[in-house]
Order: structure tokens, then C-alpha cells, then sequence
């Protein structure tokens, strides 16, 4: 048994036990309520909380239809993201987004834009040496050739090309050579990544026709904590059914196997709340939609794709 002390940072809550004060992931927690506690009374209020103020996603975040983990999870938003803050009560904040209005923990806005690597919406890496060009196409002129993994700044998109700001100029490079994620050269699959992926395999090999693991692109991926299960005619009614089959049996067993979140036919799973939601649709994936641009394997209809929370993984 513990007691909360009031503070949260986003999914996490700190607790006491015993003398001991520290921090737990509420998805771990149990009780007569598994609402977001109130602020304790000595914590600070939002000195901006006021209506119209513009703010900024800490952090990927599920976005809910009320204040409370339990309630329907409406969008996610990504790490970076705009929003404007309607009101604030107690821990949470009504926000309007670009997926619509909803509920968020206060912990996971901040007042000013987050700067830094990873998954962004301000920003893109190039995927290898690319032409700046003066326009949407390549008959335009090219300012120069910018080398790859080079960070630049995202302006706009249009018809699969982004307006970026680069050490060659201001421009146009072709969304097929950007990427939303830094690289980093990928680490090896993770040892809880590998006995996940054995654990499926051992279950369900008959309806996979290939296990993709660690690579350049995403921070699950280059990480080494993440798995694509490929599902054999995964357009088929058989196909869905295996593999509805396995994202439900790693759902279910997502606290033993390390999983923070799936991926499986358009529809994004997270421990944090135990429910599915809209993927493409909901904010998480909205990064695809001006690089890569939306398909059957980017809107997951023809693999589950399976990460292992980094809390969680062997060191």
C-alpha cells in the first residue's frame, strides 16, 4: 500500500511507502479510484492558466474525453505539439488540439516550445544527402546539397515535398528523404525485446511471415526495444482474426512482457490506459502523414508493431 503525495509528471505519480518517497507509473497503481490525483495543497498554481494561452505537448500524451485515465482516450498528441489551454482544474487542463478538445494532465503541457532531438514537429533530419530546391519539384533550381542526418527546421508541406530551412537556404526538399527521428546508428534488439518476440513466435509462428526488429527510424526500432510482427494475408479475414489474435494476447499479457504500446491495423493500444484509439487519425503517427504519407505499412494494417517500455528493459 502506498499514498500519493499529489505531484504527477504525466503518467507518473509520486507516492509514499512507508518513510520512502518516490515515483511509480500509475498504470501500476490500484485503488478506489485510478482518476489523476489533485495537486497538493502547497504545489504552485499555473502562473498562465488562463483561457486563449498557447501551450506545448511535454512528451507523446493521450489526449481524454474527461479527467481521468479511465475515461475514453480521444487522440494522442506528440511530443512538441501545439495546443491552446481552455481551462485548468485540479491536476488536469481542458485543451483544444488539432484532433479536438479533451483533457490532459497539467504536468504534460509546458508554457514554452520543447527543443531537443527525437520525434518533432518543428523539425526534420535528412535520410541521406538531398537537393534544396527552389520549389515543390524537381524541375525547380537547387541551392545546394545538404548531407544526410543534417537538422532542419519544418515550415510546410506540399504535394510530398517540405518547405525546410537548411544550412543551404530555405527550400524544398522531397518528404522521401526526411525523416521526423535523428539517426542514430541502431542498437542490437534488447534482451526483454527478444524474449518477447520469441514468446509470439513460439505461439503464433503459422500466422507470421517475418519478425522486423532493430533499425534506423524510429526511437523504439533504433533502440533495440521494439518488434514488427508481420501477419501472413493480413488482408484476409483470416489474416486480421491472427492477427487481431496476437495483439490481443499481447495486450493482455503487456505488464509481464514489458509493452508500453501496439500498433495493429490503424489502432494505437497503451498500457498507460488499457485502451485502443485511432492511430493515423489520432495524433500519434501525424509525423507520417508529411514524410513517408500514409499506406497499408504505415498505418500498421499489415504488421502489429509491439515496444517495450524503456523503464522496463534490461540494462
Amino acid at each position: 500500500m502506498v499514498s500519493r503525495t499529489g505531484d504527477i509528471k504525466g503518467a507518473w505519480w509520486e507516492v509514499k511507502a512507508g518513510s520512502v518517497t518516490g515515483w511509480v507509473s500509475s498504470h501500476y497503481l490500484t485503488g478506489s479510484s485510478d482518476s489523476a490525483p489533485d495537486p497538493s495543497p502547497d504545489s504552485p498554481p499555473d502562473p498562465e492558466a488562463v483561457a486563449g494561452a498557447d501551450r506545448w505537448v511535454d512528451g507523446t500524451q493521450p489526449i481524454y474525453a474527461k479527467a481521468s485515465l479511465t475515461s475514453n482516450r480521444l487522440a494522442v498528441q506528440t511530443g512538441g505539439s501545439k495546443v491552446r489551454l481552455i481551462k485548468s482544474t485540479g491536476a488536469w487542463s481542458y485543451i483544444d488540439t488539432t484532433a479536438g478538445h479533451g483533457w490532459i494532465p497539467v504536468s504534460s503541457l509546458v508554457a514554452n516550445e520543447p527543443q531537443g532531438s527525437g520525434n518533432s514537429t518543428s523539425y526534420r533530419w535528412t535520410a541521406s544527402a538531398a537537393n534544396v530546391r527552389t520549389g515543390p519539384a524537381l524541375s525547380y533550381e537547387s541551392l545546394g546539397l545538404v548531407a544526410g542526418n543534417e537538422k532542419v527546421s519544418y515550415l510546410q508541406s506540399s504535394d510530398g515535398w517540405s518547405k525546410v530551412a537548411t544550412s543551404k537556404g530555405t527550400g524544398w526538399i522531397k518528404n522521401t528523404l526526411l525523416s521526423s527521428v535523428e539517426y542514430h546508428a541502431p542498437k542490437q534488439l534488447q534482451p526483454m525485446t527478444r524474449s518477447m518476440v520469441k514468446e509470439v513466435q513460439g505461439r503464433f509462428d503459422a500466422s507470421i511471415s517475418a519478425v522486423g526488429g532493430s533499425r534506423a527510424g524510429s526511437t523504439g526500432h533504433s533502440s533495440g526495444l521494439a518488434a514488427d510482427f508481420m501477419i501472413k494475408d493480413y488482408t484476409s479475414a483470416s489474416g486480421i482474426d491472427a492477427g487481431d489474435a496476437i495483439a490481443a494476447y499481447l495486450a493482455k499479457n503487456h505488464e509481464r512482457l514489458g509493452i508500453s504500446y501496439l500498433i495493429w491495423r490503424d489502432r494505437l493500444w497503451l498500457a498507460e490506459d488499457g485502451q485502443w484509439g485511432p492511430y493515423s487519425t489520432g495524433g500519434w503517427g501525424k509525423n507520417l502523414e508529411s514524410s513517408r504519407g500514409w499506406n497499408a505499412t504505415t498505418k500498421h494494417m499489415d504488421h502489429i508493431h509491439a515496444e517495450i517500455s524503456p523503464s522496463r528493459a534490461d540494462k
